[in-house]
């Protein structure tokens, strides 16, 4: 604040200074009307008076300088007084300052309409969920992300989806991640469901990996691996503790997988490449992997389970804000234990096009075996289309046709809400 005072007060003086020596050097005339131009004559002064005019303006504009560089030095406290040193400024990093965290607020509500019977979600329309994000900078160089995610079609409490800090740039090229947060693996596992490009995972990444997103708490580290020319190369390791086993259905009321099923600590890596193709194509290669302990479900007991991933991304930008994204997945989830192994697996192709910015179609087929009976399948081929109203609100229907254990040739029609308000600064797609 004092800053500031001082900085007004040398601005006034800097500016009565020139008018007097304007006024000295060319005083203007009183016989002159408004349309008179000035008089041609100067008026002569001591040079004394000059000189000392130039040193005072001189020294003036230096502590002009000095308090707009912030390098001016701060007054010496009176007797008996003690002095305190000028509030710290809020530091940019990225745009934003540490004391203006980024709050959001993302809703969605969902309807189902199925021709099977044995799923209790259909014919209903409710509110899924509704996040809070809180993202800020906490030192000039650390991140903080936190979301709390609210689901009151489940009626579950508020809980904590990801909390974690972000170190950046700890070497060239080199990002830490400690806290809870969806781990890398696979091409998609990062993003919220509000970032999806379809109502409802595809279900491979629902049965073999987590029914959102596979998630833990500890420790990844992102690395941007030195290239030559235009490739892109990162790798992401992590050690995290697991949520525990996903439920499994009793057979034959078989509507799900129940994930990857990890009960303590396990270990993620993944090698991402990306390379242009032409001037507005790219091409993107991905390796996943990720192994711990598991809670048994093909066969009694417990053990360990091995999970693998591998992805295929094409992308195109088009003219004006057209886009086309191609991708294929697959995913192998073996399971090891105090009995013989199992092996479940299952890929997904997708594809989704955006014609303008306010409108996309999409395309998607899934098959998947289920981990606690690799013999037992499902597959599903839908239809996706999407309308964007605004940068914060979208409406999305999801047609599908599949068949799934105890219910061959079903028939579902999704609907989807979400809206939003804040920065909204998640990961997309």
């Amino acid at each position: 604040m004092w800053r500031f005072a001082l900085f007004v007060l040398l601005w006034m003086t800097v500016g009565g200074a020139v008018a007097t020596l304007a006024a000295t050097l060319d005083p203007p005339d009183p016989d002159a009307t408004e349309l008179a131009p000035p008089p041609a004559e100067t008026v002569a002064v001591p040079r004394e008076e000059w000189e000392a005019l130039k040193a005072e303006v001189a020294s003036l504009r230096r502590e002009l300088e000095a308090v707009q560089s912030g390098s001016a030095t701060q007054p010496e406290a009176a007797e008996g007084q003690v002095a305190v040193p000028p509030a710290p400024q809020p530091v940019a990093t990225g745009g934003r300052y540490l004391s203006l965290p980024d709050i959001s607020l993302v809703v969605q509500a969902k309807g189902l309409a199925s021709s099977d019977t044995r799923d209790e979600r259909r014919s209903r329309i409710r509110l899924s969920e509704a996040e809070i994000g809180i993202q800020g900078y906490v030192y000039p160089s650390v991140k903080a992300d936190a979301f709390i995610a609210m689901s009151p079609e489940e009626g579950a409490p508020a809980q904590v989806e990801e909390a974690y800090l972000t170190y950046l740039g700890l070497r060239k090229g080199l990002n830490l991640y400690l806290g809870k947060k969806h781990v890398v693996f696979g091409r998609t596992n990062l993003l919220h469901n509000h970032s999806w490009l379809y109502v409802r995972p595809p279900l491979v990444l629902r049965n073999l990996v987590a029914e959102e997103s596979l998630a833990g708490e500890g420790v990844g580290a992102s690395y941007l691996l030195p290239t030559k020319g235009d490739l892109f190369a990162q790798l992401d390791l992590g050690t995290w503790t697991g949520e525990g086993p996903g439920e499994a259905p009793a057979l034959p009321e078989v509507l799900a997988g129940p994930g990857a099923g990890f009960s303590d600590r396990f270990n993620t890596a993944r090698l991402w490449l990306g390379h242009p193709v032409g001037e507005n194509s790219e091409l993107e290669l991905g390796a996943s992997y990720a192994r711990g302990p598991a809670e048994g479900f093909a066969n009694a007991g417990s053990g360990h389970a091995d999970l693998k991933g591998l992805d295929l991304t094409y992308r195109h930008i088009g003219e004006g804000t057209s886009r086309l994204l191609l991708r294929g997945e697959g995913i192998w989830r073996h399971e090891g234990g105090d009995f013989a192994g199992s092996t479940a697996q299952g890929y997904y192709l997708f594809g989704n096009y955006r014609k303008t910015k306010d409108s996309s179609v999409g395309l998607l087929w899934d098959w998947s075996e289920l981990p606690q009976a690799p013999d037992l399948h499902e597959s599903a081929l839908s239809l996706i289309l999407t309308k964007q109203l605004s940068e914060q609100y979208y409406l999305r229907l999801q047609g599908v046709h599949g068949s799934r254990p105890g219910s061959a040739g079903y028939n579902e029609l999704w609907l989807q809400w979400v809206w939003g308000v804040g920065p909204h600064t998640h990961n997309l797609e």
